[in-house]
């Protein structure tokens, strides 16, 4: 038998809630395994050390028929009238969220949303190789001061772009900002 399957049942033996057949197996592998063997006598340390430290209240002899007897009462203490009306509640609660559920999960503005994030990588995406051989150009040139002026305002379009994709990709800190 394995360590691990060994280990499973060492608390069980200890506390002799094993089949004689699988004590048996257990005391085989304990006389043959160092490690099991010291990690059932840490287990018995423990639980030692336990029984000392943590005293386990003693329950009254009444303890099982009195919260049996709570349980129902418990149980009972609505009528039928009142279970009817909290079972309605729910229903009318469990309706309208529903309702909303499906009016922001199919509603204009939440197809907007879901569009956003395509939208920006479509057009980001577009910007980026209709004009990366023409920057490439520029910047393998000497400077950036020779910028050809039709190029400035696609860069500045990519700019806007960008900034709404990063507003969307963080809401949170663009309500923080004031957006």
């Amino acid at each position: 038998m394995l360590c691990q399957e060994i280990e499973n049942r060492i608390l069980d033996y200890q506390e002799n809630h094993l089949s004689p057949a699988q004590r048996e197996e257990v005391e085989t592998h304990l006389a043959g395994c160092a490690n099991c063997r010291l990690f059932a006598r840490h287990l018995q340390e423990l639980d030692a050390a336990l029984s000392t430290s943590v005293k386990v209240p003693v329950l009254s002899i009444n303890f099982d028929r009195q919260l049996l007897e709570r349980i129902q009462t418990a149980q009972t203490a609505m009528s039928e009238a009142e279970r009817a009306e909290r079972a309605r509640q729910l229903q009318a609660e469990f309706e309208a969220g529903a309702a909303q559920i499906v009016r922001g999960s199919f509603g204009l503005g939440s197809l907007l949303n879901h569009l956003t994030w395509p939208a920006v990588a479509v057009v980001a995406g577009w910007l980026t190789w209709r004009f990366t051989v023409q920057l490439t150009a520029h910047l393998n040139a000497e400077s950036l001061a020779g910028l050809a002026i039709n190029l400035l305002p696609w860069l500045a379009a990519s700019a806007v772009f960008l900034a709404i994709g990063l507003a969307e990709a963080f809401p949170r800190q663009r309500r923080f900002l004031g957006l």
